[in-house]
């Protein structure tokens, strides 16, 4: 079955044309998933630029459509909502 990552990766076409369509783009996985340690209950946690003029309905609806594309929990988080202190987060970031 491969890794998590390994099936975003699979997916990344299908997960890019959703990201665009909610006016976002710059998808990076972090979390459990991106350190290879996710278990079968993790959520798939994916940071985001979201382009001028999205609004938290295109943010909804983008983790909404991926929940349902992966068919696990996903949440999305903006690189703008990001406090300095949230360099862990910049730094396992990886690129989709």
């Amino acid at each position: 079955m491969g890794s998590r990552l390994e099936q975003l990766r699979a997916q990344r076409e299908t997960i890019m044309e959703i990201v665009s369509r909610n006016k976002a783009c710059n998808v990076a996985v972090f979390g459990s998933v991106a350190r290879g340690e996710e278990t079968l209950e993790s959520d798939v946690d994916l940071l985001v630029d979201f382009l001028p003029g999205a609004s938290l309905t295109d943010q909804f609806r983008l983790q909404e459509e991926l929940s349902i594309l992966l068919k696990t929990s996903v949440d999305v988080i903006s690189r703008r909502a990001l406090k300095p202190r949230d360099t862990v987060i910049r730094e396992e970031a990886l690129a989709l």
